[in-house]
């Protein structure tokens, strides 16, 4: 099948993959809006069984909003969540005739240490409250003696800042330790990245010098590309040494941004957390391998008046931030450009919704669907080019950085250069 037809058929399913994941456009209340019952201060004819009997009802009485609320259904799914959540399936009807839908999710274990219970794991959101903790917008609470809450079919959690400030226990002291959506599929493309290489290290070391076959003629170029495009010429010498982690900065910042177009993966590197990590480790490299030369040239600039050096100290306030910068740029330009890819097409997509008001308008729905499908294939085949091009520019400028702070300069030969120039001037 020619490669055309075969983008052209992944992105036709990746758009209706997006309008089914978007299904759960029932977003999660705003912490503003609640149900009366949201929170109850016991009064002992609760007991623990009967809040989760409550969370639990819950997945049966959900409704579905009267209205879309598009900025709600996008955040919910560009941020981090301690749940998986894959999608929404109706689930009958209630008394009065208004659809119920049940979330298929996976839950992640959350792990804290609590000053007043010791090292905390609990299976899931909506366990949170049998042991006396409570989640709120993904923040850990503990909960005073005798204090209850309720949860919504996605096992959260809605509650005003006074509702809360009546049930949360301030002199509990909460270290969360738990692995989020976005952690948990880190760990997962780590493994992959592990098993899939550690095959291409066999198969170079059963072939030897013979041609590279199946997955390892895919990724050999690659290799080469990298360490000849991007190691060697600004590295030089050094290439090899820092080669193993330019692979795989490159291969891990690609998978995220693959892995993360499809729809039931999370927003990986679109989140600034893990964006700057990555930048945070590159500085280290940075620092921990420059030269004397790169630490003169920040705290005495060569060529620079002395007093733009000590007696205005400007230059070496200058190159001091820029330090810090370079990282920082490196981390922001990741984020803004995944970010801002996924804010898109999941804003496109929410179009349809609105135009059709959340099912009550069929022709808005169908209206609007076949501009918001093209808009949303066009943005999508962008993000893709986004997803290869942002690896190589994060891998190619850490090899930069790196290499201009371990270069040395001879300033004897400069200062040298420059007074014979100016003689000749004269």
């Amino acid at each position: 099948m020619p490669l055309r037809n075969i983008l052209i058929i992944t992105a036709i399913l990746f758009s209706g993959g997006t309008i089914l994941a978007q299904h759960d456009a029932h977003p999660q209340q705003d912490h503003d809006t609640h149900t009366p019952d949201a929170v109850h201060q016991d009064d002992g004819a609760h007991s623990p069984a009967d809040t989760a009997a409550h969370a639990a009802g819950a997945h049966e009485t959900h409704h579905e909003p009267e209205a879309y609320n598009a900025s709600a259904s996008i955040l919910h799914h560009i941020l981090d969540t301690h749940d998986w959540e894959i999608t929404e399936i109706p689930a009958g009807k209630d008394a009065a005739g208004k659809q119920l839908y049940r979330p298929i999710s996976i839950p992640l274990p959350w792990f804290f240490y609590s000053s007043r219970d010791g090292f905390q794991v609990v299976g899931s959101t909506a366990a949170l409250p049998e042991k006396g903790y409570v989640a709120v917008h993904d923040q850990l609470y503990a909960l005073k003696a005798g204090a209850t809450v309720h949860a919504d079919a996605h096992g959260a959690v809605h509650l005003s800042e006074e509702e809360l400030a009546t049930i949360k226990d301030a002199d509990v002291t909460l270290v969360d330790l738990s692995i989020t959506r976005t952690s948990f599929q880190m760990l997962l493309i780590g493994i992959l990245l592990v098993i899939l290489f550690t095959g291409v290290a066999r198969a170079y070391a059963r072939r030897g010098s013979a041609a590279p076959k199946g997955f390892q003629s895919f990724m050999e170029p690659i290799i080469l590309f990298i360490r000849d495009e991007v190691a060697r010429p600004y590295l030089h010498n050094k290439a090899d040494a820092f080669l193993p982690y330019l692979l795989t900065l490159f291969f891990f910042i690609w998978f995220c941004n693959i892995l993360g177009l499809t729809p039931l993966n999370s927003n990986i590197t679109g989140n600034i957390s893990v964006t700057a990590a990555l930048a945070i480790l590159t500085f280290i490299l940075t620092q921990v391998n420059a030269s004397k030369d790169h630490w003169i040239h920040i705290f005495n600039t060569p060529g620079v008046p002395w007093w733009l050096k000590f007696g205005i100290p400007l230059m070496p306030v200058v190159e001091f931030i820029g330090l810090f910068t370079k990282p920082f740029a490196l981390a922001i330009r990741l984020f803004a450009n995944i970010t801002a890819g996924h804010f898109m097409v999941l804003g496109l997509v929410s179009l349809i919704f609105i135009m059709g008001k959340n099912g009550e308008s069929l022709i808005g729905g169908l209206a609007i669907a076949p501009l918001s499908v093209l808009f949303t294939l066009v943005i999508f085949c962008l993000e893709t080019i986004v997803a290869i091009i942002q690896p190589f520019i994060f891998t190619l400028l850490t090899a930069v950085f790196i290499g201009m702070a371990m270069e040395s300069h001879d300033h004897s030969h400069d200062h040298g250069h420059d007074h014979a120039s100016d003689k000749h001037h004269h």
